[in-house]
């Protein structure tokens, strides 16, 4: 059964890496999604008040993550030229099929507003939540965007660096 998680992973959390993990052990192969449009993702730094990630580091940050677990594949999916959700989705689907070149038997997730436009834009695909309430690991990255020092342990161990880093020239500038 091939598998798929989307996320925009900024910042990426344990809650991701919980669900990714239960994920991967449901599937002879899992993508991880890692998705951005890196003038949202400024737009999102800048709210936040943090350093702008890329998607290239929000990626990398996942493959340290995840390494060692051989089903998992990361894939960056630059979702420039989309337009924003919930109004890009048939595009957004399109280039993300043809990026994986595979049929997805299932996809995981933990919103239940995209099941609808998953059913209608991955028909083969059965939808699956979790963990909808958060209940495991009651955290998200909107979340940790809005109060980093307060959300600080819920980081991915690979991205604290990076936010120490950033806190470290915080003070530095006082």
């Amino acid at each position: 059964m091939i598998g798929m998680f989307v996320g925009k992973f900024l910042p990426p959390h344990k809650g991701h890496i919980n669900a990714i993990k239960k994920a991967s052990k449901l599937c002879s192969k899992l993508f991880v999604v890692v998705g951005g449009d890196e003038k949202r993702n400024k737009e999102l730094c800048d709210e936040a008040k943090i350093p702008f990630i890329d998607l290239k580091t929000k990626a990398e940050w996942i493959r340290n993550e995840l390494k060692g677990i051989e089903n998992i594949e990361i894939v960056e999916f630059n979702e420039e030229g989309i337009p924003t959700m919930p109004f890009g989705w048939k595009e957004w689907s399109k280039r993300l099929k043809d990026l994986l070149g595979e049929k997805i038997d299932v996809i995981y997730g933990s919103e239940r507003s995209y099941e609808q436009e998953y059913k209608k834009y991955f028909p083969e695909s059965k939808y699956v939540l979790q963990d909808e309430f958060r209940k495991e690991i009651h955290i998200s990255s909107t979340q940790i965007r809005k109060n980093v020092k307060k959300y600080y342990d819920y980081i991915c161990d690979s991205a604290k660096p990076f936010f120490d880093k950033f806190f470290a020239s915080q003070s530095d500038a006082k």
